[in-house]
């Protein structure tokens, strides 16, 4: 599994983007095994004016690694961008380990 967890200083914090790519193998086994939810903290996230009115909680590991543009977050400070990228990475990190 090859994941970018990359964050960027943008006009309203910090923006941490989240992209995986799985090989035809690790699909293959995400699907057999059940696909895997990956939780997306909103502690201090900064909610966008223009979007969904409830925020995203969660994302299904095949439709983040099927995203060409993967997923984005934008936070108020980088402490809070940090506390994201390490819940999200743990959880990458054993998304396809097996039981």
């Amino acid at each position: 599994m090859d994941i970018t967890l990359a964050s960027e200083d943008v006009a309203a914090g910090v923006a941490v983007h989240v992209s995986v790519r799985l090989s035809s193998r690790e699909l293959n086994r995400l699907f057999l095994s059940g696909d895997t939810l990956v939780q997306l903290p909103l502690d201090g996230a900064v909610l966008d004016a223009d979007a969904a009115p409830i925020p995203r909680g969660s994302i299904f590991l095949s439709e983040l690694a099927g995203s060409a543009e993967g997923f984005s977050r934008v936070f108020a400070d980088a402490a809070a961008a940090a506390a994201f990228e390490a819940a999200v990475r743990r959880q990458l990190e054993t998304a396809l380990e097996a039981p």
